[in-house]
């Protein structure tokens, strides 16, 4: 999906949220990163809010310019940060590849100007760092500069150090606002009462999972303070999400991905019994959507190749938290990051892949008379129908128009 049209896709789906998982951070000649690896989130249809003075978003204009590629904006957590959750970082190409051609050799020189490029920028304004990092700067560096050389490869040109595994999940304006809303809430809770980072309790992916909860995809995840006593209330939260068929408050990128991926792919939309069933069907029904559906694609955004990569080797993939026999994902991590299907990562095969899911269903599906959940169901897998058939005519018309 790296190399599908991203104005065509754009055009075609212009508000939606990509979680990624990364893999670990690697320097050559230096300790490789930690073993979870990191998360992040890209989305279209948001941008920096230039006069909040600190990382803050907003929803970009109904009239700005979103089918553009490099549309869009990165969100990136990172640990040393201590007055802000996270930063954001305009466009898909600095965020993922920090301006980087396939064609290019990442050497010292190239490393510098990146540097000195998101330094100018002003996307680290406003944030402060851990007080025993900074005893660290050089002296006469600027602290803007000092954090930007502690976030590349992490916050933005991540394809410097890692590869990206990403799936996406299209939304409407209205969801995207409140996946905005919740970022800011974050952010602001951070600038008034300081942000402290737990690899257990409180790190990366619960900001990310919880973005996408805020669009009503899933139900969030309580991030906590650090401590023995919150990590023990997050094994406890394991039991009951075993008990109840829910998630439980512990968060991992690599699960996170997985969890997308499925959320926009495998939720029974075949079937309005097991959709009555299914407690986030029934959610996003309420909200009148379903987020199985078209556009729900995944991409891997690969480290910067090896042989023109003269600062980092390549790390290990993130760590993927499965129970054998429960819930059992590590098959499907390695599928989708290796061997993914067409359906998943070409726009085209999408498309008609849900036009022929909804058609099956549609056909298979009894007509109910009231006000039931089948009734519903059937009407909104209509109306899905009916949009899809208008996608892929958008996209042959789109698609054509680049050929020509």
């Amino acid at each position: 999906m790296a190399e599908i049209d991203m104005g065509v896709y754009n055009r075609l789906f212009p508000y939606y949220i990509e979680a990624c998982a990364v893999t670990q951070y690697h320097k050559r000649g230096a300790k490789p990163g930690g073993w979870g690896g990191h998360a992040t989130i890209f989305m279209s249809g948001a941008e920096i809010d230039p006069g909040a003075g600190y990382p803050r978003l907003r929803l970009a204009s109904a009239g700005a310019d979103l089918p553009s590629s490099d549309s869009g904006v990165g969100v990136s957590v990172n640990q040393i940060f201590t007055n802000v959750n996270w930063v954001a970082v305009p466009g898909r190409l600095d965020f993922f590849r920090g301006g980087l051609g396939a064609e290019q050799v990442l050497d010292d020189s190239f490393y510098e100007a990146a540097v000195h490029r998101a330094t100018s920028a002003g996307w680290f304004d406003g944030i402060a760092v851990r007080d025993a990092l900074v005893r660290q700067k050089p002296p006469g560096m600027p602290l803007q500069e000092f954090v930007v050389r502690h976030s590349i490869g992490t916050d933005f040109a991540m394809n410097f150090a890692r590869t990206a595994y990403c799936a996406r999940q299209p939304l409407a304006r209205e969801a995207l606002g409140k996946v905005i809303a919740y970022l800011n809430a974050v952010n602001e809770s951070a600038r008034k009462r300081g942000y402290i980072w737990d690899a257990y309790t409180n790190n990366c992916s619960h900001v990310v999972h919880n973005a996408v909860a805020a669009a009503g995809v899933w139900d969030p995840k309580e991030a906590r303070s650090p401590g023995p006593t919150s990590v023990m209330r997050d094994v406890m939260s394991v039991a009951k999400a075993i008990a109840l068929g829910r998630m439980s408050d512990f968060s991992f990128p690599a699960n996170t991905f997985v969890r997308l991926y499925e959320a926009g792919n495998e939720r029974p939309i075949e079937d309005a019994v097991a959709a009555s069933r299914n407690h986030d069907v029934a959610r996003t029904m309420s909200d009148g959507w379903l987020s199985t559906g078209p556009g729900a694609l995944i991409a891997t955004y690969p480290m910067h190749d090896g042989d023109r990569n003269r600062l980092f080797a390549a790390g290990r993939d993130p760590f993927l938290f499965s129970v054998p026999m429960l819930w059992d994902k590590e098959e499907k991590f390695r599928r989708l990051t290796r061997t993914p299907p067409s359906a998943v990562t070409d726009l085209y095969a999408n498309l008609t892949h849900f036009r022929d899911r909804y058609l099956k269903a549609l056909a298979t599906q009894p007509a109910n008379n009231g006000d039931t959940f089948g009734e519903r169901f059937r009407e909104r897998l209509a109306q899905e129908l009916q949009r899809t058939q208008s996608l892929i005519a958008e996209y042959r018309v789109l698609d054509g128009a680049n050929r020509g």
